[in-house]
């Protein structure tokens, strides 16, 4: 446990804390059934109604469907303490194809929800709103974005939330301002249209789309050492012809491009385009650039909102591993950046497992149902339950994360 004398607590705390052990069933039933039911992004109809409904029995006023996205909602509790900042708790429920919930997105349903049902011990001492949203379609969708351009992020002063993150619980001392805690990341599809001819009787007569695609990886490898060591460039074939004896009229391939900054990944983008361009030149084929994955910004750190989260992990006796030397919150992206880079944000990475686990893998989609997972993601919801209440009890600690946040803008 920590070391913080508890008369040094707020009053809600014990309260809070006493709230989230209560619902502790009722939120591992949640997290379970949302895991034996995965949803792709934007049909998790089945995870935003198990969701709403909850905040609604609860008392919450949930409007279903907010921002135009079907499977997005908001719940508002508003505090009994008059006006102040409104704090938002973002869940997140959809799953990836073929693995199910291998990103632990149940967990992050839970944990938020269960933080948003957990502060209503408090609400009689907190001052503004708290806003719960769901929030579909991280897995490639892009909800998060959809939702900031609707406006459902307006008026919203600090966003939380959480994430899982194998076998460690990181919750940094020191963040650097020049630290981003993602990579920045797009996606596109690069087209190639050829020519069809019989590939042993009249091959001079075609056009070999497949050759261009083949001449994109190659191209994009002898760039790949003209470029910044956080930069990834990964893609995938999708299409590269019928037969062997018929030139390949139409080949494509997917690619994904991430960087640590927006920036620098802009850069990425034009001199991957000139390689896509040179492929066409080499073979002739006509080269076409359609979008594929919306552009996920890169996270934003907020030591303010890191610093109280921590302090509530040490008080509610959350383990918290030791941060690796030269840890920059790994290499993943995720459309939290987008929303950590309009303002204030924060998500918390907690651990699933006692051994390592990838991400995006059937090893995780079974930790994310084990025991130790509910276990931390109940943790997680006390830790996010307390931050939220602080910073709506504390307008000081709300123009901090401002300020903070203010400081870090490039």
């Amino acid at each position: 446990m920590s070391n913080t004398p508890s008369g040094s607590r707020p009053a809600y705390f014990t309260n809070v804390l006493q709230a989230v052990d209560a619902l502790r069933p009722e939120l591992v039933d949640i997290s379970l059934d949302i895991h034996a039911h995965p949803e792709l992004n934007y049909q998790e109809y089945h995870a935003a109604q198990v969701l709403a409904d909850a905040l609604e029995q609860h008392g919450f006023e949930v409007e279903r469907g907010v921002g135009g996205v079907d499977t997005a909602f908001r719940a508002i509790m508003r505090g009994g303490n008059g006006d102040g900042p409104t704090v938002a708790l973002l869940a997140e429920y959809d799953a990836l194809p073929g693995i199910g919930h291998g990103c632990g997105h149940n967990l992050i349903a839970m944990s938020n929800l269960g933080a948003g049902l957990g502060m209503k011990a408090a609400v009689k001492s907190l001052a503004g709103r708290l806003v719960i949203l769901g929030t579909p379609a991280e897995e490639g969708g892009g909800g998060k974005i959809r939702l900031l351009h609707a406006g459902v992020f307006k008026g919203i002063d600090v966003a939380l939330s959480s994430h899982p993150s194998s076998n460690r619980t990181i919750i940094p001392v020191d963040i650097p301002k020049d630290q981003s805690w993602s990579l920045a990341m797009v996606g596109y599809r690069y087209a190639y249209h050829g020519k069809a001819a019989h590939a042993a009787v009249v091959p001079h007569e075609g056009i070999n789309a497949l050759n261009a695609v083949i001449h994109l990886f190659t191209g994009i490898d002898a760039l790949r050492q003209h470029l910044r060591e956080d930069v990834r460039i990964h893609g995938i074939i999708t299409d590269g012809g019928k037969a062997a004896n018929v030139v390949p009229d139409f080949a494509a391939a997917d690619f994904m491009l991430r960087s640590r900054d927006r920036d620098y990944l802009h850069e990425v983008v034009d001199k991957v385009r000139r390689v896509a361009e040179g492929a066409a030149l080499l073979t002739g084929a006509r080269l076409e650039i359609l979008p594929a994955h919306p552009m996920y910004e890169n996270v934003r750190p907020n030591a303010v909102l890191v610093r109280t989260a921590r302090a509530n992990a040490e008080a509610v006796g959350m383990p918290i591993d030791a941060t690796p030397s030269g840890w920059n919150g790994g290499g993943a992206s995720t459309d939290f950046g987008n929303v950590s880079q309009v303002l204030p944000a924060y998500y918390l990475r907690f651990a699933v497992s006692k051994e390592p686990v990838p991400g995006h893998s059937t090893a995780m989609t079974e930790a994310a149902k084990s025991a130790l997972a509910h276990d931390s993601a109940i943790a997680t919801a006390k830790v996010l339950a307390l931050t939220a209440c602080d910073l709506l009890t504390n307008p000081a600690l709300v123009e901090a994360a401002r300020a903070d946040f203010a400081d870090r803008t490039t």
